[in-house]
């Protein structure tokens, strides 16, 4: 595999599982995206948001969204690794949006839990992570968030992440059924800011 063509590699099974173990190590500052279903939430939402995220600002992001804290990299080389591990996931979820939108499924869908309590507990965090992926762009979402019919699509993932005080009145039923709302709502949020 050249340099040229590993950004478009989606990530192995294997590199899944060291990117997490990285992001959820004591190398990270503690306001770190940590999980993998935290970081999908967050490149989808700048994947099918209205504006395009310089690289740094997009990574740098992912570490502390306040204080531009940045990991303890063990070596330039494991730098290196995370560096591509993130810009090569980024870079599956683009494709998967620029060849067949309606085929997008959230990395929940595709993964594997214990149990019941694991799932929900990822949807979360991936709709936690959807929701900093917008606060990264706030300024440009800030119409679709106003207008009352277009910010329902955003709804379940505020729900979900737990940003309005609606998630304490919910059964479990109705957080299963707003994570079922999530990809179909992304690909619509999608459609919209193609359109625009």
């Amino acid at each position: 595999m050249s340099l040229s063509e590993q950004p478009l590699k989606p990530l192995s099974d294997e590199e899944l599982e060291k990117l997490e173990s990285f992001l959820d190590s004591d190398s990270t500052p503690e306001d770190c995206l940590f999980s993998i279903e935290m970081i999908d939430g967050y490149m989808t939402a700048l994947i099918v948001g209205p504006e395009a995220v310089d690289t740094d600002r997009w990574i740098s992001f992912i570490w502390d969204q306040e204080n531009d804290n940045v990991p303890s990299f063990s070596s330039k080389e494991e730098a290196c690794e995370i560096r591509e591990f993130l810009i090569r996931h980024m870079n599956t979820i683009a494709l998967q949006f620029d060849t067949d939108p309606d085929e997008f499924f959230p990395v929940f869908e595709q993964f594997g839990y214990a149990d019941e309590e694991e799932k929900r507990a990822a949807v979360e965090n991936w709709a936690l992570g959807f929701t900093v992926g917008i606060e990264l762009a706030h300024a440009s979402w800030k119409s679709f968030l106003e207008d009352e019919e277009t910010a329902q699509l955003v709804l379940p993932m505020f729900i979900l992440a737990q940003i309005t005080d609606d998630f304490d009145e919910l059964t479990e039923d109705d957080t299963d059924n707003l994570a079922l709302l999530m990809p179909e709502f992304v690909i619509k949020i999608y459609d919209y800011w193609k359109e625009a």
